[in-house]
């Protein structure tokens, strides 16, 4: 339904309609059986508890931000700045020098008094202020490096690893299991759900304002109407960005609500494990 929906078919077509149908009635089942299953893949009664709740969320939307960043990323770089496809994922190594150095920090930091919340509220806000960096600055002629520095500070270092924390931490002993699949699950679902999503705007806004109205053509293109075409593209880029920073934007608020009892009872009056370790 979003990856076809505005771009091959109409959001009105019957193909559209019926896929929209079928997920709701696929999620609906899904929740039937999950209530009467005797061990369910995702056991509904997780959600009774807050922090799992907005871990999973906030795991669903850094699932679809860090596809948006990186996804789009070397997009642009393909399409507005000519990079070969074989060199633009060297422009992610600064994605991951950041997300080693986040890591390797996160110990002194812990030691220090930062839990786990504090590393969710500081990665979501830094996340946020870097797509809108990447949003304002992202042009035809931006300095390749500034992109390289704002993807090393995009904060999701200060994230991965430290919600599956946050979750094992808040889960029952008898459900932590489950509860560390299903953060992964919600990763996963936001992943394909943002590429889709992300797309689909993309797509239009060329379509809508672009020459030869498909970004495949953009190849074609020369002269001026291949620059006409690059800008197109770019500020079409450069509202997926803002999209990123205000889904980032939302999981900071989400964080913000990361307080409460650390794990909600068993049947047996246990707890969480109150040491977890990230799988």
């Amino acid at each position: 339904m979003t990856d076809w929906g505005g771009r091959q078919y109409a959001w009105a077509s019957p193909l559209v309609l019926g896929l929209v149908l079928a997920a709701a009635t696929a999620l609906a089942l899904f929740v039937w059986r999950q209530l009467r299953a005797p061990e369910p893949v995702l056991p509904l009664s997780l959600f009774r508890v807050r922090k799992l709740r907005l871990g999973f969320a906030i795991q669903a939307i850094l699932g679809s931000a860090m596809m948006c960043a990186i996804y789009f990323v070397l997009i642009y770089l393909q399409v507005a700045r000519g990079v070969a496809s074989s060199s633009a994922g060297l422009y992610l190594v600064p994605l991951a020098v950041g997300l080693t150095a986040a890591g390797l920090l996160s110990g002194p930091l812990t030691a220090r008094g930062w839990s786990a919340r504090t590393f969710t509220v500081s990665g979501t806000a830094t996340a946020a202020l870097a797509f809108a960096l990447l949003a304002t600055t992202t042009g035809p002629d931006t300095s390749l490096w500034l992109i390289r520095g704002e993807l090393v500070g995009a904060g999701f270092g200060q994230l991965v690893g430290q919600l599956i924390l946050l979750v094992q931490s808040a889960a029952p002993a008898h459900q932590l299991g489950v509860a560390t699949t299903g953060i992964r699950f919600f990763q996963t679902l936001g992943n394909a759900l943002g590429t889709a999503i992300f797309g689909t705007v993309l797509a239009r806004l060329y379509a809508a304002h672009g020459p030869g109205g498909d970004v495949s053509a953009l190849g074609r293109l020369t002269g001026a109407a291949r620059g006409e075409g690059v800008h197109a593209f770019v500020d079409a880029t450069q509202v997926v960005f803002w999209g990123g920073a205000g889904l980032m934007a939302l999981a900071a608020l989400l964080a913000l609500r990361l307080r409460g009892p650390a794990a909600a009872k068993n049947p047996g009056g246990e707890r969480g494990a109150p040491e977890p370790v990230a799988a």
